[in-house]
């Protein structure tokens, strides 16, 4: 892997260029596919006015719940209080978060640069794949529990999330790739995770058996380069 820190790049934003590592002669390059080198490396073999390095695809498998680098499992959340009245309205169905659980990325698109130069070059990946992630949950939720998950979601967690988000070809991510190293990216849609119940809340405030499940909403998409 390469020594590139990890980062997140939302929709064509770039990774910090290493300071330390003065420009050299220009040159970063792909070496087409049949010109007897693996696809995305660059060697000191430039293709004429070639500037920057193009990822190629990885060809590995596409993860369902890759980790976010950062990202840490959020603190026990409080249940909800006593009602003050032993009335509670209609009896209805509800949602409750008991955890806020690390996010992860549904991987649509992978990508990677090998530099077997002397020195560090720029890079850009760009999406070629797409895709659609939807509110879920770990057992099988109706459509009108996922609707429930989402609304707690979004009151309580993460304003940004969405019933449904369907990703872009042709987003872009750029960066340095240092000398004698490779870099690799990952494309795909953020998702917010949660465990927590449905119950079904009677009338006079008592709750019914509770169903527990891990549940997710998208909330953004973009590159994750390691």
């Amino acid at each position: 892997m390469g020594t590139v820190a990890a980062a997140l790049l939302i929709m064509g934003s770039s990774v910090p260029a290493f300071a330390d590592e003065p420009a050299q002669e220009p040159g970063p390059v792909l070496i087409a596919e049949g010109a007897g080198v693996v696809p995305g490396t660059v060697t000191d073999a430039p293709i004429a006015g070639s500037e920057v390095a193009e990822g190629v695809s990885s060809g590995a498998p596409l993860e369902e719940d890759l980790p976010i680098p950062g990202e840490t499992d959020g603190p026990e959340l409080l249940g909800p209080k006593e009602p003050l009245s032993e009335y509670c309205g209609p009896g209805h169905w509800f949602a409750h978060i008991t955890k806020n659980k690390k996010n992860t990325m549904k991987v649509y698109d992978k990508a990677f640069v090998k530099n077997t130069k002397s020195y560090s070059i720029d890079f850009k990946f760009t999406s070629k794949k797409a895709g659609t992630t939807t509110v879920g949950g770990s057992v099988t939720l109706s459509g009108e529990f996922k609707a429930l998950w989402l609304g707690k979601i979004k009151a309580e967690v993460n304003g940004n999330a969405s019933k449904s988000w369907t990703s872009e070809l042709g987003v872009e991510a750029t960066g340095k790739v240092k000398a004698h190293d490779t870099v690799y990216g990952d494309y795909g849609i953020m998702k917010e995770n949660v465990y927590g119940y449905t119950a079904y809340r009677y009338s006079n405030c008592k709750t019914g058996s509770k169903q527990y499940t891990t549940a997710w909403a998208p909330y953004r998409e973009g590159w994750l380069i390691h």
